[in-house]
């Protein structure tokens, strides 16, 4: 994991959920982003990791810049799928805060102070997101964007498509004669297929590691449901390993009396 983000634990207070410290639960929430959602969205969660007088904040994401840093176009489009996401979490949260059983309320709560926007912080280097969170920051800017106002070229369904009215598109190449484009370069071309051919095995491999935490995940819940549904199992399976050590230590007593 990459380190993007430092904030001072004498600057914030952080915020509470069952006697805790909300950031000590990054790996149930993280696990729970994996595979409660439609898609696999652990990786919007940033890792806390606290350094004395410090919180250090992990990514598996690169180069992330605070969106108060960026332009107004920029941030609007990073708003936009900032909240896109928020939308599916808070529609989990209402689900979840509608169940009777007492476990899923408490993870309504849990998330509900996780994805307080208002407690959250975002970053992003233009493709990936990713949230600081767990602190009380009284962060304000996190408004919801109006599409309507949103230009055109940055809700552009085509990311591979640049719009000559988007600020990536460079105003210089528009005036140049055909003569004066450059031919791509085939050494650049190897360059990049060797980069996407990094990028599918960093993919990969954190599939493989998603799927191994899953899996371990799914048997602590099994055991935990276990627990929970035959627990009477359990206290019978006790009494009996009770009842055969007394018994052997009986027949064994009898033995050395015998003697």
């Amino acid at each position: 994991m990459n380190k993007f983000h430092q904030i001072s634990t004498d600057m914030f207070v952080p915020v509470d959920h069952d006697n805790s410290y909300l950031f000590n639960h990054y790996e149930k929430v993280a696990n729970f982003l994996a595979f409660n959602l439609a898609n696999n969205y652990k990786t919007i969660l940033a890792k806390p990791v606290q350094n004395g007088y410090y919180c250090d904040w992990f990514s598996v994401h690169e180069n992330l810049i605070n969106i108060s840093e960026k332009n107004k176009a920029e941030t609007e489009l990073i708003l936009i799928q900032y909240w896109k996401f928020i939308d599916v979490i808070n529609a989990k949260i209402q689900e979840l805060s509608n169940s009777n059983d007492e476990n899923k309320k408490n993870w309504s709560s849990l998330l509900t102070k996780v994805f307080n926007h208002k407690d959250n912080f975002v970053f992003s280097n233009g493709n990936d997101l990713c949230i600081v969170w767990g602190w009380k920051f009284e962060n304000n800017e996190l408004y919801r964007p109006n599409i309507l106002k949103t230009p055109n070229t940055f809700l552009n369904p085509d990311r591979n498509a640049v719009s000559t009215e988007s600020p990536l598109y460079n105003n210089h190449t528009e005036n140049k004669p055909l003569d004066d484009i450059q031919e791509p370069n085939i050494e650049d071309n190897h360059i990049e297929d060797n980069l996407i051919e990094e990028d599918l095995i960093e993919e990969k491999n954190l599939i493989e590691e998603v799927e191994t935490e899953k899996k371990q995940y799914n048997f602590l819940e099994f055991l935990k449901w276990f627990a929970s549904k035959y627990w009477w199992l359990l206290l019978i399976i006790l009494a009996l390993i009770v009842v055969v050590i007394t018994y052997k230590l009986l027949t064994l007593t009898n033995k050395i009396n015998n003697i």
